[in-house]
């Protein structure tokens, strides 16, 4: 092995006299010397006698640190057989200038001759002997003598430092008798203090536990050295620096490996890898994708409604992703599910470690924010204490849940908001084992379907498609009000199936389509019901087929009070029928020859296209009887025009085919 300076000086290690005496002479290796350089910092010349001390000891103790370092990775100094007596003139070595000499004589200068014995002696304790004269010509006060290694040494062992000045003794403070006798318990044993934490351990007692960092010789904990790693490795590209304060040095990875354990590290490398390669593996199915940017210019506004802006949304377009496979939002620097929208990673790293409010996270005084929805939704939160020792996330006064025994993150989104994780609210667990909001169910339910046509899927779990059966009695009252509905839609297509003569229709007979023999579900999907304003009762709108252009129609707000039924509308008395009413009455669009589904205004009848702007072949005149979809003679284009009753119309088609 051998030492190289930046100026390309090459010497074995074991030639430590040679490389000291070029380590002195070489301006290169000194101006690139941390040690040198902090040691110029100090202004040595004009510090206290009490702080040079202290920067002496510290020193002895660095060079033991880097001696048992090197001790554990096998290397044993030599020591030489000859005496080595080597000058150091101190003052001219501040200024980059000084000599080594080997000889006896004294620097004839305003310095300090300094005179090292070795003796390489198996037997005995390797010591140095170290003399100073003073040679001072201005009759002043002679430099403080420093403590020889042996006497430091037995000084440390026997828990007492003095250390002698002209005009003061600083001495550590006396023990008490319980300290003296814990102490004789007790080998003594030095005590070092990690560099990333502060805190205190025992050289001996608590080796097992430190680690000297091979660049630096700086101590640091493994625990400290497990947590940076975790928090830096992948942030930083692989690099992990020694915490203390100047140091550059960087903890190698053999030593990485060496601490946190194989495993542990190829863990760490492997997402070090994938962030170079930009993929993303999501932290719930280890699902892998290439990670695409988001635009730094979006609005994006976080759980309160409140526009991001800044650090947080640059944040938000560099790291917030969702898995194409799970769904699941996630940050790919620091992992937290849900991303923390509106904070960088580490306002979100200081949030976390700050009391917050349990719903919505919100740093608080006490249990709950202030804020209006969190002390609504206290109030339905059950807080009890479960047989798990984890609180009930539950409704007050229902069935107990418990998140975590559900196998279901609190942080996870509730799946039918989207927006607010499952903590934020007392949540609900369906019989079908998907848990949600119990406010984000009673929203859903009251709002009921999207568009004019009634359907429904908002009775339905968002996950698995199956009717919603929970455990809750306000909620089920709500379901058992759509599930009577339902069933009073289906007789209704049923009906219809016979009034537009599809009951042997080729989707119900051919054993290969989805719809053999299944004619309930059938004629739910191919007719169309609304509910009328005024008597809220469903009444039929016309095929699926004339829906579609309806459901592609950006307008997505309609008028719930053009949607009136037939017995509702004004009817002349020519128009109703002797034999069933007005219930099956049917009126013409006015202005092309459909079925009408909208009465707008009070006035106008509209089938679905018409109404929503996208009917081509509106306001062109009628091609004829024969040709006419209807197949009725009516009025012109652009006049209202009642068809009759759909029912009787329909017998009549029948009794006609009977006939031919």
């Amino acid at each position: 092995m051998y030492f190289e300076c930046p100026c390309s000086f090459r010497k074995e290690l074991e030639q430590e006299n040679q490389i000291i005496q070029h380590i002195d002479n070489c301006e290169q290796f000194n101006s690139d010397s941390p040690l040198c350089n902090m040691y110029k910092r100090g202004n040595v010349d004009e510090a206290p006698i009490e702080q040079l001390v202290t920067f002496l000891c510290d020193l002895k103790l660095q060079v033991e640190r880097i001696e048992n370092v090197l001790r554990r990775r096998g290397y044993n100094k030599k020591t030489a057989s000859n005496q080595q007596e080597l000058n150091f003139d101190h003052y001219a070595k501040y200024t980059s200038s000084s000599k080594i000499r080997s000889n006896t004589s004294g620097v004839k200068q305003n310095g300090i001759t300094v005179k090292i014995v070795s003796h390489n002696i198996s037997s005995e304790k390797q010591q140095g002997q170290i003399e100073q004269e003073n040679l001072n010509q201005n009759n002043q006060l002679p430099p403080t003598p420093p403590l020889s290694p042996s006497r430091f040494e037995e000084e440390r062992n026997q828990n007492t430092f003095t250390a002698h000045q002209p005009t003061m003794l600083i001495e550590e403070q006396p023990k008490t008798n319980g300290q003296q006798q814990q102490l004789q318990k007790q080998p003594s044993d030095q005590k070092v203090a990690c560099e990333a934490c502060r805190k205190a351990f025992y050289f001996n007692q608590d080796f097992e536990k430190l680690w000297f960092l091979e660049h630096c010789g700086h101590v640091m904990c493994k625990l400290c050295i497990h947590r940076l790693a975790q928090e830096k490795f992948v942030e930083n590209d692989g690099r992990i620096m020694c915490k203390e304060i100047g140091c550059i040095a960087r903890i190698t990875y053999f030593e990485l490996k060496q601490i946190l354990g194989i495993d542990k590290f190829n863990e760490l490398d492997k997402k070090l890898a994938l962030k170079n390669q930009n993929i993303v593996e999501c932290i719930k199915c280890q699902s892998q994708f290439s990670f695409e940017k988001g635009n730094p210019n979006e609005q994006v506004k976080d759980q309160q409604g409140k526009s991001i802006s800044g650090d947080a949304l640059v944040n938000y377009a560099n790291n917030r992703f969702i898995c194409k496979q799970c769904k699941t939002e996630q940050c790919r620097q620091c992992n937290s599910v849900p991303f923390h929208i509106g904070m960088t990673c580490q306002q979100y790293k200081t949030n976390q470690q700050a009391n917050k409010c349990i719903l919505c996270d919100f740093p608080c005084e006490g249990k709950v924010c202030n804020q209006e929805d969190c002390q609504k939704r206290i109030q339905r939160l059950c807080q009890k204490t479960l047989d798990c020792g984890h609180e009930c996330n539950g409704v007050k006064g229902e069935e107990c849940l418990c998140l975590r025994c559900s196998k279901q993150e609190p942080d996870d989104y509730c799946n039918m908001c989207f927006t607010e994780a499952l903590k934020s609210a007392p949540c609900i667990k369906t019989e079908c084992g998907h848990i949600f909001h119990e406010e984000c169910i009673m929203k859903k339910l009251d709002a009921k379907w999207n568009g004019p046509r009634i359907v429904f899927q908002y009775c339905t779990c968002p996950l698995c498609k199956k009717w919603l059966d929970v455990k809750h009695k306000e909620i089920q009252a709500k379901l058992n009000v759509a599930q009577q509905l339902k069933l009073q839609i289906q007789d209704l297509c049923t009906e219809r199936l016979d009034i537009e003569g599809l009951k042997q229709a080729k989707e119900l007979t051919d054993p290969k389509s989805q719809y053999y023999q299944k004619p309930h579900e059938f004629a739910m999907d191919k007719f169309c019901f609304y509910e009328c304003f005024k008597c809220k009762k469903p009444y039929f709108g016309g095929m699926k087929n004339c829906q579609a252009a309806a459901e592609n129609n950006d307008r997505a707000q309609f008028n719930k009070e053009d949607l009136i039924c037939s017995s509702c509308c004004p009817i002349s008395f020519e128009a109703k029928c002797n034999k069933h009413g007005v219930k099956y009455i049917e009126f013409k669009c006015r202005f092309c020859c459909s079925v009408a589904v909208w009465f707008c205004g009070g006035t106008t009848h509209y089938c679905e296209p018409c109404h929503s702007g996208r009917n081509p072949n509106m306001n062109k005149p009628c091609p004829g009887q024969e040709k006419c979809p209807l197949g009725v003679n009516h009025k012109p284009t652009g006049q209202e025009n009642a068809l009759g009753c759909a029912l009787c119309r329909s017998q009549r088609v029948d009794d006609i085919l009977k006939k031919n």
